[in-house]
């Protein structure tokens, strides 16, 4: 079933002509309005590029957006595009006019298809933001109002007050940073990685949250610290791995990944993100955007 939906993929962008299909969207978007987000996803390592194409194929989606699927979210369509670049390529030194074309290339699907909005995955927020190529960033502000749902969630869950201490590993970032804003009034710890922060080691036997919004690596770093009553909630993919998880058990921490915002995807995300998308694809539906919160530990 892969093969045919690789085929489907390439035929579609490559020789059946990407851009007739995103005028015939837009067609009837215009008309109807049911397409929100075009969204700009890449694989998490090499080997996952595979899933894109078939060899010689894959250089076609180089720093160039393919359609790969839709997804929906409260009511409204998403359509789904990926390149095939590492992390490492948006990083490089002379990435920049890349990156440029990359929006570039994005907006003129945008309007194509008559969406409202373009996201992207993982790092490249951060890294356009930072290279000035974007001033603004919806994917930032929907992960920002999701995390705080679900740091309600979680304490409503496990009966802890609305008011316990919440720590942010990574609090410095990109991230981080707003997240702090947006949970303003409530006690906050922020610790940032970079300057090797002290941890609040005062904190230890009360009820109190931590959120991960760094790395995976620094749940690591910093468990020598954790206690039973502290909840953790991780919202950086991929979760934590099994033997750290274990680790996190047998302190007795409850353990909470933020899977996504609800919604269906076609053809679904990883199993990671089963029952949602990742909040960088979503669009903020207020009130409406449900959080997919799952506990792992």
């Amino acid at each position: 079933m892969r093969t045919f939906y690789k085929l489907g993929v390439v035929l579609v962008n490559r020789y059946v002509g990407k851009d007739a299909v995103l005028r015939l969207i837009g067609y009837f978007n215009r008309r109807f309005r049911f397409m929100n987000t075009v969204f700009v996803a890449y694989p998490a390592t090499e080997e996952f590029t595979k899933a894109y194409g078939f060899g010689r194929t894959l250089h076609f989606s180089k720093w160039n957006p393919w359609i790969t699927g839709l997804f929906v979210q409260n009511g409204k369509v998403g359509l789904m595009t990926c390149i095939t670049n590492l992390e490492h390529e948006f990083l490089s030194a002379d990435s920049s006019e890349r990156l440029k074309n990359l929006v570039a290339e994005t907006e003129r699907i945008r309007q194509l298809v008559g969406a409202s909005q373009t996201t992207f995955a993982g790092i490249l927020p951060g890294v356009l933001y930072a290279k000035r190529i974007v001033t603004d960033t919806h994917e930032i502000s929907v992960t920002i109002e999701a995390v705080a749902k679900a740091v309600d969630d979680v304490l409503k869950i496990n009966c802890y007050p609305h008011d316990a201490p919440i720590i942010v590993l990574g609090g410095m970032g990109f991230v981080g940073k707003r997240l702090v804003r947006r949970l303003n009034g409530r006690e906050i710890h922020s610790l940032d990685l970079h300057n090797n922060d002290t941890f609040p080691v005062s904190l230890k036997g009360t009820k109190a949250l931590l959120v991960n919004v760094s790395r995976k690596e620094a749940l690591k770093n910093y468990m020598k610290y954790f206690w039973q009553e502290l909840i953790i909630l991780n919202e950086v993919y991929p979760p934590p791995h099994v033997t750290e998880l274990t680790m996190i058990s047998e302190i007795g921490c409850p353990f909470y990944h933020i899977v996504g915002v609800e919604a269906k995807a076609y053809p679904s995300f990883p199993s990671v993100y089963k029952g949602g998308i990742p909040c960088c694809a979503a669009w903020n539906a207020g009130d409406d955007m449900k959080v997919v919160v799952r506990r792992l530990a």
